[in-house]
């Protein structure tokens, strides 16, 4: 690959990162609560379904959002957006790193 194409290519990927405002990092699960006493449903082992956010921070620090149902499928295309956007972060990183090999080999052959 030409360092025009490679140039090229990686502005064409950070062109579609624009829109950044729509991310979200995490995972989405679905979880039963269960009260410790009083309701029926849980008595009878059925439990309350309900949809979580979580969220890994370091540390071992981990929170959890709980969901209304209706903003699931909005959750599930900010995480795949998230998902698509690192995978165009680390393309674009891949293409820096190759341009900045070719600097080097380029600096290597003008003092040869």
């Amino acid at each position: 690959m030409t360092r025009e194409r490679a140039a090229q290519k990686r502005d064409r990927l950070a062109a579609t990162l624009v829109h950044c405002n729509d991310f979200l990092r995490g995972s989405l699960l679905q979880r039963t609560t269960f009260h410790s006493s009083g309701c029926l449903k849980c008595v009878r082992g059925e439990g309350h379904p309900q949809w979580v956010l979580n969220v890994n921070y370091p540390g071992a620090k981990t929170r959890q959002l709980s969901l209304r149902p209706e903003q699931v499928p909005q959750v599930r295309k900010a995480l795949q957006r998230y998902r698509q956007a690192k995978e165009t972060l680390e393309a674009i990183s891949e293409l820096n790193q190759y341009l900045l090999r070719l600097d080097r080999d380029e600096s290597k052959e003008g003092k040869a």
